[in-house]
């Protein structure tokens, strides 16, 4: 098996670049190549324990909950309203996460995707670049045997 954090952030990274309108994606990085825009980052995120009895050993299935962010980048100063090229990428990313059937098998039978929110970041004055976060977590089950040695 392989590591359900890696196929699901791999995959998120796959989904973002699929979007129509997204010119490069990135994991972990401070900005994408050559600064292209429209573009995606996503940070790896935090990966938590989700409730679990005391009496489960570290061996023993694990209910693992990660949120990654995913941030998305547009240039204003064009002719498109940056606002609406927001709302037009939250909305293709979010619905292309919640229904692939990739991310909905990674997560498997006792998991869960869900949509937290989105934050959008006013723009800097030199930059004119508008932020849109979307939040994003994924409750996946975690097996010590899934990890690589």
């Amino acid at each position: 098996m392989a590591d359900q954090r890696e196929v699901i952030l791999a995959r998120l990274a796959a989904l973002c670049a699929g979007v129509s309108g997204i010119t490069a994606v990135a994991r972990n990085a401070l900005d994408v190549a050559a600064n292209a825009r429209p573009a995606v980052i996503i940070p790896d995120g935090i990966e938590t324990l989700a409730d679990q009895p005391a009496t489960v050993r570290h061996s023993e299935l694990q209910r693992m909950v990660l949120s990654p962010g995913i941030t998305v980048f547009v240039r204003g100063g064009g002719t498109a309203d940056a606002g609406v090229l927001l709302s037009r990428y939250r909305s293709a990313i979010v619905a292309a996460v919640l229904a692939d059937s990739a991310l909905i098998t990674a997560t498997g039978t006792n998991g869960r995707i869900q949509y937290e929110g989105c934050a959008v970041v006013p723009p800097d004055a030199e930059a004119k670049e508008h932020q849109l976060d979307i939040s994003l977590s994924f409750t996946y089950a975690f097996k010590l045997d899934d990890l690589a040695a």
